[in-house]
């Protein structure tokens, strides 16, 4: 009991600087203190209790901590209070998901854990330098949090730039994971630098390594900045909402929210025909707010077989049609899509954005579709539903959607003079892989897209640092990418995001407006293209299976040496 507690004070005061680097204190600074901590927690062999133990033995390895140990019991339950901490909002929606975040604070607990032991093992059995086993071990954790079990990319330790947009180009090399890599690298340099006991080595280490490492990594993002071009000029106008979504709404609660929307669309109107400007290229939704749903008829059923009249059928396109010709301006909705192909009982339901165009002459205005590909588990559909009952409570809660299969692009514009936007909804942001490969799959179809649009429904969540995390994911997409991001929100932020990660426009916190904001696009330039776009995340592939295999070697080799003192607090 009077052993050296720095290792867990270390690992306690690194989990406080990951909270307070994230919404909603957004200290950005105190994320370079996280891997510091933390690199002094991995870089520790033994407690000075330990000593003579050390002096006995002839295996290094010995003094790392088992799956079992104290450290990694400290490592988990430092981890699960943390993750509580953050992502509480997920109990927000209905009692039962609080059961959702305990299972799923639990499940990212283990990546904290993974790299703590990876990284251990890297340092005291293989003996590879602290520069090198961090980034690699943060890179290949964060890779596979982002992907199994469809991936959880939200509180990751690069978002807490998002407001600093100089500090978070290199995300166009490596995307989001890559500047969390980046910022382990500088941790674990500041770490080695502290245990150089030379002095004359130290301050050649600091000019020559230390300092190098800091300077390059603001000001790559400076030059990158400076180098934006002139073009043409698209107002599109975001429309952000205020009302909260519950599972079971009173009725008409669906009506009112969009009657929000509709008086904001009327409000902006007004207020721009009196300031003697245009009307904007397009008014974008936020997802789901509109109640009037899509009906699509795409196999052998017809209006008839579900008791309707083709006219009935279109109403829904005749109502959009009408309203979007009143205000003479394109329009972007979320709503829902029903595809009726086989069995009129049980339509397909779709979490869409719909592209309606005003009527130009004798000419109608085109009618697109994006339909979500990546859906939320437990949020829009449930493993293994088919094997529950119909009144399974989860299945009551969670209405299944289908997913969408190809991305969309809609046009946005007036005339032939359009730039063309890649669209997604809502927690398809977060999935950086996804996003980069809608766009790449555009451009081999032929397609130009310069814009990324997102329409998002947080309402669920009481307004809490959800909303800043979901739109910290909106800036890494828009440097991933290099493209401009027009994100429209109900329950968040709205807002218009530059290629470099610059916020241009954004909402008030919890207030209903009209966010506008100008898109500016060289359409003679040739489209984007980012090291990211190229490459990816293969890099960090590698990075994961190395995670994977120094974790199974800890866990051979702790077996072997059960008998082995452990790592002490």
């Amino acid at each position: 009991m009077t052993t050296i507690r720095s290792p867990l004070l270390c690992l306690i005061l690194g989990a406080l600087c990951y909270y307070a680097a994230l919404p909603p204190l957004n200290i950005a600074l105190l994320a370079l203190a996280v891997p510091i901590c933390w690199g002094i927690v991995i870089r520790r062999q033994t407690t000075d209790g330990d000593r003579t133990n050390e002096k006995k033995s002839k295996t290094t390895f010995c003094r790392l901590p088992s799956l079992c140990s104290r450290l990694s019991v400290a490592v988990y339950l430092t981890a699960f209070l943390f993750w509580l901490a953050s992502i509480w909002w997920i109990a927000c929606p209905h009692p039962l998901t609080s059961l959702g975040l305990l299972a799923l604070s639990a499940y990212l607990s283990l990546y904290w854990l993974l790299f703590f032991v990876s990284a251990r093992v890297a340092v005291h059995h293989f003996h590879i330098p602290l520069l090198v086993a961090m980034p690699v071990c943060w890179i290949g954790c964060e890779y596979l949090r982002c992907r199994i079990l469809g991936g959880f990319s939200f509180c990751a330790l690069e978002h807490a730039l998002y407001l600093y947009p100089s500090l978070i180009q290199f995300a166009a090399i490596g995307g989001s994971t890559f500047v969390g890599g980046i910022i382990m690298l500088i941790g674990a340099a500041c770490v080695t630098c502290f245990h150089i006991p030379q002095l004359h080595c130290k301050v050649g280490y600091v000019v020559f390594v230390l300092v190098p490492l800091l300077l390059c990594f603001p000001l790559i993002g400076i030059v990158r900045m400076s180098e934006n071009s002139i073009g043409t000029h698209y107002s599109a106008v975001a429309l952000q909402g205020n009302k909260p979504v519950r599972l079971n709404p009173e009725p008409g609660a669906a009506d009112e929210t969009f009657r929000q929307f509709i008086d904001l669309i009327y409000q902006t109107v007004n207020e721009r025909t009196q300031a003697g400007r245009g009307k904007p290229d397009v008014f974008i939704f936020p997802e789901t707010v509109c109640p009037i749903p899509v009906l699509a008829f795409e196999g052998t059923v017809t209006p008839a077989d579900v008791g309707l009249t083709d006219e009935e059928a279109a109403d829904w396109e005749r109502w959009l049609r009408g309203f979007v010709q009143q205000i003479d301006t394109s329009m972007i909705f979320g709503l829902s899509t029903f595809v009726f192909q086989d069995d009129p009982d049980k339509p397909r339901r779709l979490n869409s954005a719909l592209l309606v165009q005003p009527q130009r002459g004798e000419e109608l205005g085109k009618v697109l579709r994006y339909d979500k590909m990546h859906l939320v588990m437990f949020g829009e559909y449930i493993p293994f539903a088919d094997y529950l009952p119909d009144n399974f409570i989860l299945r009551t809660l969670c209405p299944e959607a289908h997913h969408g299969n190809t991305p969309v692009v809609f046009p946005i514009g007036q005339g032939s003079d359009v730039v063309e936007a890649s669209m997604s909804i809502c927690f398809e942001s977060s999935v950086s892989h996804l996003i980069r490969r809608q766009v790449l799959t555009l451009r081999k179809q032929g397609r130009d897209p310069r814009v990324l649009v997102n329409l998002s429904n947080v309402g669920w969540f009481w307004f809490s640092q959800q909303i800043e995390q979901h739109l910290a994911t909106h800036v890494f997409r828009a440097v991933e990418n290099r493209m401009w991001y027009v994100t429209a929100t109900n329950g968040g932020f709205s807002a218009t995001i530059s290629p470099y990660g610059k916020i241009q426009a954004i909402g008030k916190r919890g207030a209903a407006e009209s966010v506008a904001g100008t898109v500016s696009v060289n359409l003679n330039e040739a489209p984007p293209t980012t090291i990211y776009h190229i490459i990816g995340d293969w890099y960090a592939l590698p990075c994961a299976v190395v995670v994977l295999v120094l974790a199974g070697v800890g866990f051979h080799r702790t077996r072997r040496d059960r008998l082995m003192p452990p790592f002490r607090f």
